[in-house]
């Protein structure tokens, strides 16, 4: 048995999942989404000015939280956007399902499953417990 070889399959396998699938699609839908785009463009050029704004030497207080608070009130905006709740909805679930799979894997490499820590439920097994 070939290990590479076995990888390629599972990688295979997981890009054809559902939720892989899923994610795929609504990250497709978020670069599409040009207002949800013009928001992330707006933030992240709010980011750059609060990291010169942290530079300048005195600190001005009062313009650090004026920027810290507008940045907060963007990246809500941005959350709040259905398309970005869908992907990180998505995101979570193909998360969730790799952390399954490195559980797994991690099982077999410490040897429980060959002296009996896998039952073959997963539901009974500590190491994945999804």
């Amino acid at each position: 048995m070939d290990v590479i070889e076995k990888a390629k399959e599972l990688a295979m396998a997981i890009a054809q999942d559902e939720r892989c699938v899923r994610l795929q699609s609504a990250k497709a839908l978020n670069e599409t989404d040009t207002g949800l785009q013009e928001l992330i463009g707006k933030f992240n050029l709010k980011k750059m000015m609060l990291s010169a704004e942290y530079k300048k030497v005195p600190l001005d207080d009062a313009k650090l939280k004026t920027l810290e608070e507008e940045l907060r009130g963007m990246y809500a905006d941005i959350m709040a956007n259905p398309r970005m709740t869908a992907f990180n909805d998505a995101k979570k679930d193909m998360d969730d399902m790799l952390s399954h799979v490195n559980s797994i894997i991690q099982v077999a490499i410490d040897g429980e499953a060959e002296t009996g820590g896998c039952t073959g439920s997963c539901e009974s097994c500590h190491g994945c417990q999804d």
